[in-house]
């Protein structure tokens, strides 16, 4: 009974990936509603300062169809980066990256990762949970806040990501998605989350003019 019950299992998850490979590479490709070179320099009381374009070997690794990383400021001097990259599709080896996996890999340690909320600015009583990381190296400690913004969606948890992408491969022919993250210092880490909430929330009242629902 229980080696039947693992055949069965085994049958499931084989025709699970057929099914997620087929209909994966049959989605649609869908471009941004406006080009992110016509992003605002102003966002809440953070103004753009200065832009950044990633290497040949990035890209390679990054794999990303459309991307922004520019730096703002506010009226105190306080700096954050702001990084969106868009997939038009996602298919294997071309996929949305964790921050968890590659912020380690550029040399930063993870010290506390939790999930917060930030409140639509459209409306009062709409929130929406985000990842929030506090990241140091050496002694440079580092806040980031992040989530994945794909198809109308708001998700923190990438693996929630990754089955509504296939549930909407199947169902709707998409598999676009963008990830959005928000870096910046954490030597006042009260005051820099407080700082990076109030962008992430004005924010989320642009994007929707960018990414595709």
């Amino acid at each position: 009974m229980k080696l039947n019950r693992h055949f069965y299992i085994i049958v499931f998850l084989l025709g699970a990936v057929l099914i997620c490979i087929n209909f994966l590479g049959a989605v649609d490709r869908l471009s941004l509603k406006r080009s992110l070179d016509h992003f605002p320099k102003k966002i809440a009381n953070f103004t753009m300062i200065n832009s950044k374009t990633f290497n040949d070997d990035v890209m390679e690794r990054l794999d990303v169809d459309n991307y922004l990383m520019w730096e703002y400021s506010d009226e105190t001097g306080y700096r954050i980066w702001l990084y969106i990259g868009y997939f038009q599709d996602q298919t294997e080896g071309s996929i949305i990256h964790s921050p968890k996996h590659c912020m380690p890999g550029s040399g930063w340690n993870i010290i506390s990762s939790d999930l917060v909320n930030i409140t639509d600015p459209r409306s009062k009583t709409l929130k929406y949970g985000v990842n929030e990381l506090v990241l140091k190296k050496g002694m440079d400690t580092q806040i980031a806040h992040y989530w994945y913004h794909s198809r109308g969606r708001i998700v923190a948890n990438e693996y929630i990501d990754r089955a509504l992408m296939i549930l909407d491969s199947i169902t709707k022919r998409r598999s676009d998605g963008a990830l959005i993250r928000i870096t910046g210092s954490g030597f006042d880490a009260e005051e820099s989350v407080e700082k990076q909430i109030r962008f992430a929330s004005a924010l989320l009242g642009i994007l929707d003019e960018y990414l595709p629902k």
